[in-house]
């Protein structure tokens, strides 16, 4: 009797440390960080009717880099680095120029948990930094424009990770949208040079305020993560459009490219290893 009540009275006190030793694993599981570096190839349109009235169209390439990681068990964060470059020629081959961009966003996103295995929502934020510039070569006296601007907006992403095939080859596909809402930006008037602005001190209205009425931008991109070997690769493809209208210029590009790159984990695991490591807190798989 006596040897039974100490077993109880022992399971007691053991049984609540073990759950809480089980909950402190979970809750001081490390959060490594997600981070793609991917490049981006395809065609690119610039047309500024700063520089010209007829549209130039090319060849771009980019470097992107994105990291995403796990604040809490609702919230993770995401910053994207991303530079493009573009040479670009009018239709008929007359003139050329090129274009070169680079931007950083920062993201915070809601995690919403599915009924479906491995579906995963993000919806939250994002705070965005642009600056960049195009030229042509028969610009006359106004060869190049500079193109400035921050914004807010909302940002939504949609993950989903299974297994194909029999031999459990884990997938992961990505879909994400970045909306600017509202912001401010550099724009020129019509015909105003740039040493009007910069030495002669001509700046009165060339910092506007950004918003659906005159501005219009929407990134949105497709990935898949698949691991080779002990790589983790990542492709897909990402649309980019901006349009905007202020001080009597009209500005438009669209970017359509092909991704291709390599995703890995900070606290380095990747491919299979981090699918099936439930050890590890990720914010992407």
């Amino acid at each position: 009797m006596i040897c039974r009540s100490l077993f109880l009275l022992t399971l007691f006190i053991l049984l609540p440390l073990t759950l809480r030793a089980q909950t402190d694993s979970v809750v001081q599981a490390p959060r490594s960080v997600n981070e793609g570096t991917m490049v981006s190839l395809g065609s690119r349109y610039v047309k500024n009717t700063y520089l010209s009235d007829v549209g130039y169209d090319g060849v771009g390439i980019g470097v992107i880099n994105e990291r995403m990681r796990i604040i809490n068990d609702r919230w993770s964060r995401q910053r994207t680095f991303r530079i493009d470059l573009a040479s670009i020629r009018n239709p008929a081959g007359t003139s050329s120029g090129y274009a070169a961009f680079i931007d950083y966003s920062y993201s915070l996103h809601r995690r919403l948990e599915t009924s479906v295995d491995g579906l995963r929502l993000l919806v939250g934020g994002t705070g965005r930094y642009l600056l960049g510039t195009a030229y042509r070569s028969q610009g006359g006296n106004n060869p190049a424009v500079l193109h400035a601007e921050g914004d807010l907006g909302l940002s939504a992403a949609i993950l989903y990770g299974f297994d194909l095939g029999r031999r459990r080859y884990p997938v992961t596909v990505r879909w994400q949208a970045n909306l600017p809402l509202v912001g401010v930006f550099f724009s020129p008037h019509y015909g105003q040079s740039y040493y009007e602005i910069f030495t002669l001190g001509h700046r009165a209205g060339i910092v506007r305020l950004g918003s659906l009425h005159n501005r219009f931008a929407l990134r949105s991109l497709l990935t898949a993560d698949v691991p080779v070997g002990p790589w983790t690769m990542r492709i897909g493809y990402e649309a980019d459009v901006y349009q905007s209208h202020t001080n009597g210029i009209r500005t438009h590009y669209f970017g359509n490219s092909i991704l291709l790159g390599v995703a890995k984990e900070f606290i380095p695991f990747s491919g299979k290893r981090v699918r099936h490591n439930k050890a590890f807190r990720s914010a992407y798989y």
